[in-house]
């Protein structure tokens, strides 16, 4: 079961980017727990493969071995749901009996689990959907103090993170001054004309939300590793992605050709030609 079913659905569409070579002959003998023999002497029969189903239906990962299926999707946004379908009970060496019903219930359950256990993730969304919340999100501090939010599409946020890209190279670290210095230009102001609770509200932010740390018994701050990572990455996003893809999602009069517009406006006229066939069109 999931507690955050968006987080969760792009959980597993990771899981099935990351796991498509499953039915290969040499790992789905990790899920089966069978043999495999590939040779031209008495070669194991059967198809092994895997299959992904994403279109009109919730994507679901199928992984074949012999007669036998197991079927994994993400079941009403709430849960990951494993399912093994054994249609030929002769692929593991067990007859067609009643009696036989508890084995191949055991046999079921261990396909599931050894599928869990060989699914491996290169990167969890779920841990970055959690960093992306501490960094926009409000801090309360031990003392019950309120630190704002860092959102990223705000101009004195991507200033703040772009110092961080340039003081990471400052052995000795930075003072509020350099920042005051840096971020001036940046905001369209003089330095003269920032004040120091500014800085250091500022400062704060940074330091709450794991960007800076200060160093001890100074008045100076050094970037962090993570901080230098995030920055690196959140103001690369924001100026080459999100300003990029919006101007190409944009429609000015005489624009050129864009692959994204293109599709974005293929997108809209189905949803039109859907609301149309249900009766809903205005």
């Amino acid at each position: 079961m999931l507690d955050a079913p968006v987080s969760g659905r792009i959980f597993f569409e990771q899981v099935i980017r990351d796991n498509l070579d499953l039915g290969r002959p040499d790992r789905v003998s990790l899920v089966f727990a069978r043999q495999i023999q590939r040779g031209r002497k008495r070669p194991t029969p059967g198809v092994f493969r895997t299959r992904v189903i994403t279109q009109h239906v919730t994507p679901s990962l199928y992984v074949d071995y012999k007669h036998t299926t197991v079927k994994q999707y993400h079941k009403e946004g709430q849960a990951l749901r494993t399912e093994t379908t054994i249609n030929d009970t002769y692929d593991f060496e067990i007859g067609r009996r009643l009696s036989n019903l508890p084995a191949l219930r055991q046999i079921g359950f261990a396909v599931n689990r050894r599928l869990l256990s060989v699914e491996r993730l290169s990167r969890n969304p779920a841990d970055g959907a959690a960093a992306l919340a501490a960094i926009t999100s409000p801090v309360t501090t031990g003392t019950g103090q309120r630190v704002a939010g860092m959102p990223l599409t705000h101009q004195r946020t991507q200033a703040l993170l772009s110092a961080m890209c340039i003081f990471c190279l400052l052995p000795r670290g930075f003072t509020s001054r350099d920042l005051r210095h840096y971020l001036a230009p940046l905001l369209g102001t003089t330095a003269e004309a920032m004040t120091s609770g500014q800085l250091s509200y500022d400062l704060r932010r940074l330091r709450y939300h794991g960007f800076i740390q200060r160093i001890p018994r100074t008045h100076r701050y050094r970037v962090t590793s993570a901080g230098l990572r995030h920055a690196l990455f959140l103001t690369r996003a924001c100026s080459r992605l999100l300003h990029g893809g919006l101007a190409e999602l944009a429609e000015p009069a005489q624009a050129q050709p864009s692959k994204i517009r293109a599709a974005a406006r293929t997108y809209e006229t189905a949803i039109d030609d859907l609301l149309t066939q249900a009766g809903l069109a205005a």
